[in-house]
């Protein structure tokens, strides 16, 4: 294990994103033409992130605050900065052929090509969905990886080592940033998000409580697609994510897949420069043929004493027989215990999103929790929705929780009064029936711990936690940690509602 501090906002900030060259001489055409249209100008902005993030600080600047309006695209953008200001742009970023080599600029190159295919693909959604704002959304997918893309600049040794274990190594993706940077992609995409002022449907993409709405859905459903067929089209986690996808369009499946097929063919011609292979690349590789890609970017001679793991309070485990890492988020009574007495601190100022923001992340970072969620009763009181969710970034179908009350099962009946349980070995034969088997294909796992939440004698919500894997023990200990987590943030709220009344 090695001892590496946990990764920083300012540093992976400390240099500025790169823009392509392609972007450059574009540009330079466009000035020798003199009467270019300004959206020739945003259709080469929207293809280089290091160009749009440029784009956005000069807005700003321009403006001297936060922009009180969201920009529909980088035509409008280019339009408010005017025509001087528009053709600096390429210039006062450095170029990628002088700011990043080898594995830094392989990476940068990759993740963009990665991101324009996202963008490319929520921008046709965008289309069929009828959205007002098609570019909006586009701009959104292309950064909604920021974090990433800054990392492959100023940290390229910490996100190879995440690749490493989510690639070579099969460790689940949330587990393996925990492990490599300190906290999740997501995490940092946010920090970025506010840092750069970037728009505010790139904001909610990031935050799971939003994904069910339409057009975050389509940004995160495009990411997510991305990121799986960087290897192959053909998973099963890209057929259930392809099931989602046509969902959202209310399209059947073989049409959905077709279409999308096609749009990653426009979006490699779109975006040819990038110095990458392009997703479409993969459509006529074989089931199969993604692990001989593997094994060229992580030879399994290769010496791995340098890419050690962070110490973390991290516990890895393989189960027998399993092609996959299980990874087993350790609690931290530190961290445990610095968050407790902050809530309790907080009870009567704290607001009550915070109190909710504190507690869930007390049970992932000190309690050793690897998903924790607080859900809301809906107005009508037929269901339970995810507000608050941590340790879920990666999954598009988990961030979805939600549980129909419309039947007699657990959680109607934990929602009758106050009451809290654990599922676990000892129990598991007594209540495991009472569990919706929907919410069984949910969770993929059979232990978990919840506890309902009532406030002046009404229900209001419900906390849930579990530990991802089977093979990691959710033990009496955590549970009991879990529990004061709730109790305390029930009493902050029960305290700002008092307040309010």
């Amino acid at each position: 294990m090695s001892n590496s501090a946990p990764i920083t906002i300012d540093e992976i900030t400390a240099r500025s994103l790169p823009v392509f060259a392609h972007s450059v001489r574009g540009f330079q055409r466009l000035r020798s033409e003199k009467t270019a249209p300004w959206k020739r100008y945003g259709d080469i902005i929207l293809k280089d992130p290091g160009l749009a993030l440029q784009t956005l600080k000069q807005l700003q600047l321009a403006s001297g605050k936060p922009r009180e309006q969201e920009i529909a695209g980088m035509e409008q953008a280019a339009m408010l900065l005017g025509m001087e200001c528009v053709q600096r742009l390429p210039t006062e970023c450095p170029q990628i052929d002088e700011a990043l080599q080898g594995q830094a600029r392989e990476g940068y190159q990759r993740a963009v090509a990665r991101a324009f295919h996202a963008a490319y693909q929520a921008w046709d959604w965008a289309h069929i969905k009828r959205d007002h704002a098609p570019d909006e959304v586009l701009l959104s997918a292309l950064m909604h990886d920021s974090a990433e893309l800054a990392l492959w600049v100023n940290a390229p040794e910490r996100i190879h080592q995440l690749r490493r274990l989510t690639l070579r190594d099969k460790m689940p993706a949330a587990e393996a940033q925990y492990i490599a940077l300190g906290d999740s992609l997501e995490h940092f995409g946010r920090r970025l998000a506010e840092k750069w002022n970037l728009p505010q449907l790139v904001h909610e993409a990031l935050r799971p409580e939003y994904s069910n709405e339409p057009r975050v859905r389509g940004v995160v459903l495009a990411v997510q697609l991305a990121r799986q067929v960087e290897w192959g089209w053909y998973s099963p986690q890209v057929l259930e994510t392809l099931e989602m996808i046509a969902d959202h369009l209310d399209t059947g499946l073989e049409e959905t897949t077709t279409h999308v097929h096609c749009a990653a063919v426009r979006a490699a011609h779109e975006a040819a420069f990038y110095g990458a292979s392009a997703p479409a690349a993969m459509l006529p590789r074989l089931p199969g043929d993604e692990q001989f890609l593997i094994d060229e970017e992580f030879p399994p001679q290769a010496d791995d004493a340098s890419a050690g793991h962070r110490s973390t309070g991290i516990v890895e485990d393989s189960g027998p027989g399993s092609d996959s890492t299980v990874v087993c988020l350790s609690p931290q009574p530190a961290v445990f215990d610095t968050i407790r007495q902050e809530m309790q601190a907080g009870i009567g100022t704290l607001e009550i999103n915070d109190m909710l923001r504190k507690a869930i992340h007390g049970m992932h970072d000190g309690a050793g929790l690897n998903r924790a969620l607080f859900a809301m009763l809906s107005p009508d009181r037929n269901y339970l929705q995810a507000r608050f969710l941590i340790g879920t970034d990666s999954d598009p179908y988990f961030n979805r929780f939600r549980i129909r009350l419309d039947q007699p099962h657990l959680f109607k009946r934990l929602m009758e009064k106050p009451q809290s349980i654990r599922i676990h070995d000892g129990n598991r034969e007594k209540f495991w029936g009472l569990v919706p088997n929907d919410f069984k294909t949910l969770i993929k796992t059979n232990s978990f711990c919840t506890q309902s939440v009532h406030i002046n004698g009404k229900p209001v919500g419900l906390f849930y936690a579990d530990r991802h894997s089977r093979d990691c023990d959710l033990d009496e200990t955590t549970y009991q940690r879990f529990r004061q987590l709730c109790q305390l943030a029930v009493k902050g709220m029960a305290a700002k509602a008092r307040k309010r009344a």
